[in-house]
């Protein structure tokens, strides 16, 4: 049977010792900006991109993977008679979904699989993780799609930026776009949907924004993880998470953050769930 490997872009955040553990798990790098410096995603923290973004004194950019190293990166795999599928970050947040699918078109759309996660970061893990223990466990390629297809459907993914600058600069407000104008009255709550950011609800305070995202948690069922995700903000990730860990103790809790292209178009204090309600498999 031909091997299956497993591709992630960089803004999965993933561990390099995730990483290290399978030889059929790789990862293609998104770029960062700033001035006329250059680096690849997982080169810079967030934390260190608001340091050079305000030392530079201009907004920073990104860009998805060029093609060419998909291209590589899949040739190699092809070449060795291998399949693989590819879990990107959300459409709504980059087009590196849409480099993927033409590089796998370039060369063989019957090897290479590429799916849009509809989330990012810690969404992205869950769903290698799933995949990874589907290809130790021997399932065939199809019966790997069919479950990832069902946690893509299954995955929530709730932000709560501390404004809307860096999603208007950044050109991926989407949805959101009628709330610019009241940038500094609210605080926003969004969530990813079909490809685009669009509103969930909007309040007037921090605090009541939390409690709005916890009040959407809380609707779901039965779930299989919940990530707690922060941005230059984390005390309230461990304020939320205590409070989440309440409501659900039986459920695997993550506190985690994000890398320098996400925390580039959703800025320092952002908060935020991703969420996968259980699936039959």
């Amino acid at each position: 049977m031909n091997n299956i490997h497993i591709v992630l872009d960089s803004t999965a955040h993933v561990e390099d010792e995730f990483l290290q553990k399978y030889k059929n798990l790789h990862k293609v790098s998104l770029k960062v900006r700033i001035a006329d410096q250059e680096w690849d995603e997982d080169e810079l923290s967030a934390h260190d991109l608001f340091i050079e973004t305000k030392k530079a004194g201009v907004m920073q950019q990104t860009s998805q993977p060029p093609i060419g190293e998909f291209i590589q990166l899949f040739q190699s795999i092809v070449d060795q008679g291998d399949t693989c599928i590819v879990i990107a970050v959300a459409g709504a947040l980059s087009g590196t979904v849409q480099g993927a699918r033409t590089a796998a078109v370039t060369v063989d759309k019957k090897k290479i699989y590429v799916i849009d996660a509809q989330t990012t970061a810690i969404g992205m893990v869950r769903m290698a993780e799933s995949a990874l223990e589907m290809i130790e466990a021997g399932k065939s390629i199809e019966q790997i799609l069919e479950v990832l297809h069902k946690q893509v459907k299954a995955t929530h993914t709730l932000i709560l930026p501390d404004s809307l600058e860096y999603l208007h600069r950044g050109g991926r407000i989407g949805g959101a776009s009628a709330l610019v104008g009241t940038i500094l009255q609210i605080k926003p709550v969004l969530y990813l949907t079909e490809g685009r950011i669009a509103i969930l609800d909007k309040v007037r305070t921090r605090k009541k924004a939390i409690d709005r995202l916890i009040e959407e948690l809380v609707k779901c069922g039965e779930l299989e993880y919940i990530g707690v995700v922060q941005i230059e903000a984390e005390n309230d990730g461990i304020e939320i998470k205590a409070r989440v860990a309440e409501i659900y103790p039986a459920v695997k809790i993550s506190l985690t953050t994000v890398g320098a292209v996400i925390a580039a178009h959703t800025g320092p204090g952002t908060l935020g769930f991703i969420y996968q309600e259980k699936i039959e498999r």
